[in-house]
C-alpha cells in the first residue's frame, strides 16, 4: 500500500524580521537595545543588528548617545510599515541652492549646532521664515532646541540628518482637521502634525473706578 504524506493546507509563513522589527520600535514605550529586540523578536542578532544600522543611516532610528540604546525618529513612527527609501541624488559641492528653505537646511547640515544669527548669515535667510521653519523641523524631531532661559538668542542642534535634501511642508485635512504635512525627500517618508488653534491675546484687566 502506498502512503501519501499529506500537505499542509494553512502552512504558516515565517514572520517578515523587517516588519517584526520596525512594530516592535514603533510601539516600545521606551527605547530599546539590540539585546532587547533579539529577546523580543527572537531574531538573530546580526539580522538585527544590519537592519538597525540600514534604517539609522536612512533616519528611520536614532540612538541615544552612549546607551546601546535605539527609538523611532517621530517621522518614521507615523508609518505603520518601513518607507520604501529613494535614492537621493547627491548635491553638488559647489552647488548653492536657490531655495531659502534648501539653503537654511544645508547650512544647518553643514554647522551641526549653532544659534539663529549665524544660522541667518549662513543661509542668507530672512528671520521671520527661518524661525517657522525651524519650529516645524523641531516639532518633526529632526532639531532639538538648546538654548534655557534668558539667554539672548535661539540654540539648535541636528538631531535628525537624513540626506542633502530639505524637509518640505505643507497643508493637509485629516478628518476633517488641519494638519502640517511635513515630507522627507530624502527617505519618503510623511509626517503629519495637527496644527494648534492660535489663541487669542487676552485683553489685560483694570480694576474699574469707583
Amino acid at each position: 500500500m502506498n502512503f501519501i504524506t499529506p500537505r499542509l493546507l494553512n502552512p504558516q509563513r515565517a514572520p517578515d524580521p523587517e516588519a517584526c522589527l520596525w512594530s516592535h520600535l514603533r510601539y516600545a514605550a521606551e527605547p530599546l537595545s539590540i539585546t532587547d529586540l533579539v529577546r523580543r523578536t527572537d531574531i538573530d542578532v546580526e539580522i538585527v543588528a544590519r537592519q538597525l544600522r540600514a534604517w539609522k543611516k536612512d533616519g528611520l532610528i536614532v540612538s541615544i548617545e552612549r546607551t546601546g540604546l535605539f527609538q523611532m525618529a517621530k517621522i518614521a513612527a507615523a508609518q505603520d510599515a518601513p518607507p520604501t527609501m529613494r535614492a537621493a541624488k547627491k548635491l553638488p559641492k559647489r552647488f548653492t541652492p536657490r531655495s531659502m528653505r534648501q539653503r537654511i537646511w544645508t547650512a544647518i547640515r553643514v554647522l551641526k549646532v549653532f544659534d539663529l544669527p549665524m544660522l541667518l548669515i549662513a543661509a542668507e535667510a530672512t528671520e521671520k521664515s527661518t524661525v517657522a521653519y525651524l519650529a516645524q523641523l523641531v516639532r518633526a524631531g529632526f532639531l532639538e532646541r538648546l538654548d534655557q532661559q534668558g539667554e539672548p538668542h535661539r540654540r539648535y542642534r541636528i538631531v535628525l540628518d537624513t540626506g542633502p535634501h530639505h524637509p518640505s511642508t505643507g497643508r493637509a485635512s485629516i478628518n476633517g482637521q488641519p494638519h502640517t504635512r511635513l515630507l522627507d525627500h530624502n527617505s519618503g517618508a510623511e509626517l503629519h502634525m495637527p496644527i494648534e488653534a492660535r489663541r487669542k491675546p487676552v485683553a489685560p484687566f483694570f480694576d474699574q473706578e469707583r
